[in-house]
């Protein structure tokens, strides 16, 4: 989804953490088994996490004698080719990675993983309980393990947030001290005191904010992350839908509001926000252009280049609101159709650990995001990663809303993707966009059956 380039220090570090790191889970209620030359094959995202876990083929082989065969599919391909295969009953993979977001259509072809955990500790309880509860328990069964500890945080740009003129035009405009925002209100604040045209062309070159989570396929979380900071505000629970009638909440006022400030925030920009892809972003804040960023976790292990880029400190904030969600976090889950489910617990047992997960989390271009509490307390990442930064981090994992883990999952968050670009575009209201896609999503509700949905949904949201 998304990666970059780690300093030369990390790659040494892993270099020597691979030659000292043996199997991750050591202690276990019940030996491991070992199998003679069985093969199991992962569907995994393209790009990332095949090279992280292509990294561990030949030793899962020499302890398990298991051959680990990576499929790698694009992101964009990922939900339609491995659903197609499950429901099919080909047998063609044993664990499948997916979204936590599309579990209510994967259940069902999914293999619940309690009796290899109650028999193999995978060191469950030291996944971050966020993660845990949010991604991997469905339905009262465990049915997948976190492979990236996927959450939003905010950086900023030191410097910029505390220079002294700056600070002081800033409360002079706004009537408060320049500081991480609490609210959207204030991000949109930022976002316009930042942006300045210094060339002189009519043309914002500097902006207050960016993030990557606005082009279609991904603007949605932005949305969300903004329409639970606004019910909360009001004093409710985070709520997709009404969960006695299953009516949908997004076009309340919250929602409104929410995307009312989307669209503002992105307006008020760099020109080409809603057409960047995590790249394109995430280069804004690296070089200095925008003085903050919603972002991934990745963000927070570049401090020496953004260092070198800007020659400031990249400070760390909580998302305003203190609401948060998984965004494109991933798990693995083994299928029921899996020939060899023990071979398959085997491979995630090891990758998945808790010792190598660690290096998995840290490998350049991984795809893997911290996960479990020993990694956030892991010698080895506090040598790249500011102890700042790790509480941050550990903090959002505190703070997720669960996606909407119902059968129609990735339909619903599709047809809310379309209608926020639309508003986001200017090509209609905000309230117009979503009275529109609350129309969806009643109609994907009523073909799905509402009582079974409102069943579902009361599970996943642990109502």
């Amino acid at each position: 989804m998304r990666r970059f380039k780690i300093t030369s220090l990390l790659v040494g570090v892993l270099a020597l953490a691979f030659l000292t790191f043996g199997n991750a889970n050591a202690k276990a209620p019940e030996p491991r088994p070992t199998f003679d030359n069985v093969t199991i094959t992962a569907a995994l995202h393209a790009g990332g996490f095949v090279n992280a876990w292509t990294q561990h083929i030949d030793r899962i082989k020499q302890i398990y004698g298991i051959n680990l065969d990576i499929v790698g599919i694009p992101v964009n391909e990922l939900f339609d080719k491995s659903i197609l295969e499950l429901s099919m009953g080909t047998g063609a993979y044993d664990i499948v990675q997916y979204n936590p977001g599309w579990v209510g259509d994967y259940v069902d072809f999914l293999r619940p993983l309690d009796d290899y955990m109650d028999r193999w500790d995978i060191g469950w309880d030291d996944i971050h309980e966020g993660f845990r509860v949010w991604e991997n328990t469905y339905a009262g069964k465990r049915l997948s393990i976190t492979m990236d500890g996927d959450v939003m945080l905010f950086y900023y740009n030191k410097n910029m947030f505390e220079d002294p003129e700056e600070q002081a035009n800033f409360k002079a405009n706004y009537g408060r001290d320049l500081a991480p925002p609490k609210n959207y209100a204030e991000v949109l604040d930022i976002q316009n005191h930042f942006a300045r045209d210094l060339d002189g062309d009519g043309t914002i070159d500097q902006a207050g904010f960016t993030d990557p989570i606005i082009k279609r396929g991904r603007g949605f979380y932005g949305f969300l992350l903004r329409f639970f900071a606004e019910q909360k505000a009001a004093g409710l629970a985070p709520n997709y839908m009404d969960p006695d009638t299953m009516a949908p909440a997004i076009n309340s006022a919250h929602g409104v509001a929410a995307l009312d400030n989307y669209r503002d925030v992105v307006a008020a920009g760099v020109p080409g926000m809603l057409q960047w892809e995590w790249g394109g972003a995430h280069t804004c804040f690296m070089t200095g252009q925008c003085a903050s960023i919603i972002h991934w976790p990745d963000e927070g292990l570049m401090t020496a280049l953004f260092k070198a880029n800007t020659g400031s400190e990249m400070g760390f904030a909580p998302v305003p609101g203190n609401s948060n969600m998984t965004c494109g976090g991933w798990v693995a889950g083994i299928t029921k159709d899996s020939k060899n489910p023990e071979a398959a617990f085997m491979g995630l047992d090891y990758i998945l650990g808790p010792d190598v997960s660690t290096l998995v989390a840290l490998y350049p271009g991984g795809g893997t995001d911290l996960f479990r509490q020993s990694h956030f307390e892991s010698q080895i990442v506090k040598l790249i990663a500011p102890q700042a930064y790790l509480d941050a981090h550990n903090e959002a994992a505190g703070m997720i809303t669960g996606e909407l883990r119902i059968p129609g999952g990735f339909e619903y968050y599709d047809s809310l993707d379309i209608g926020v670009q639309k508003a986001i575009a200017g090509e209609t209201s905000s309230q117009e966009a979503l009275d529109a896609v609350a129309k969806q999503w009643e109609k994907i509700t009523d073909r799905l059956g509402r009582d079974n949905q409102k069943k579902m949904y009361a599970a996943a949201m642990g109502l």
